[in-house]
């Protein structure tokens, strides 16, 4: 399943904002409800390894993070799943200030983007993958 990323809007047939339940009636299959993370805070949907985070004051999706096998596609392009090189130098050309996460990947606060790739070493392991991409609401990280 492919998930298109609009930047500080949405991803797929998720939008930022929406509430668990809309969220819940808008993907495919019923969250993982034995998940430990963030506790009530999280849904994860085990079938798309779609994890979905909302703010604890009032219920709502603040975030959204992808694995593998779902794709989350931005401007035409799959970020994760793909050589973190390809994918961050995909990334600059909508943002020149990526945030550097050393040996864990790059955010991008202009698209409310990050990539996740802790196996990357520019010397020993170039090739390595994005495991995960999260897109966030504004503020996110603040």
């Amino acid at each position: 399943m492919d998930f298109l990323i609009k930047p500080y809007e949405s991803a797929g047939p998720i939008s930022l904002g929406m509430t668990k339940e809309q969220v819940r009636s808008v993907m495919p299959e019923k969250p993982d409800e034995k998940h430990d993370i963030r506790g009530a805070y999280t849904d994860f949907f085990g079938n798309s390894v779609v994890f979905v985070y909302y703010t604890q004051e009032h219920g709502i999706c603040e975030a959204i993070e992808f694995c593998q096998p779902t794709k989350a596609v931005f401007n035409g392009r799959p970020l994760n799943g793909v050589p973190f090189i390809e994918a961050k130098q995909w990334l600059e050309q909508f943002d020149n200030a990526l945030e550097d996460e050393e040996n864990v990947g790059v955010t991008s606060n202009k698209l409310g983007i990050g990539l996740y790739a802790p196996d990357y070493d520019e010397d020993e392991g170039p090739g390595a993958l994005v495991e995960a991409v999260i897109v966030f609401r504004k503020g996110y990280y603040d």
